[in-house]
């Protein structure tokens, strides 16, 4: 096992020390444990095939049969009227 040294002011120490208490843990417990969830929570999300079904199912259900998505045209004259539009803004 590796260990892991850094400095906090003693009051932010005693407040990481009473909370991990609390919890019924060690302060180093209590380290571990937060390091893993922010490492978690920044992993991206890898979502199954079931999962990428259903949002495509549910993005083809917003949409009426038959209907076709505007080509890259139409998308850059929506895109560039909306900046005309706002500049009246300023």
């Amino acid at each position: 096992m590796a260990r892991i040294h850094f400095i906090v002011k003693e009051t932010a120490k005693m407040r990481y020390r009473d909370q991990a208490r609390r919890e019924g843990k060690s302060l180093g417990e209590w380290f571990r444990e937060a390091a893993e969830e922010k490492l978690a929570s920044a992993r991206p999300r890898r979502f199954t095939v079931e999962e990428l079904r259903e949002f495509a199912a549910k993005c083809d259900a917003m949409h009426p049969p038959g209907a076709r998505e505007p080509d890259w045209k139409e998308i850059k004259k929506v895109i560039m009227d909306s900046k005309i539009a706002g500049l009246g803004n300023i």
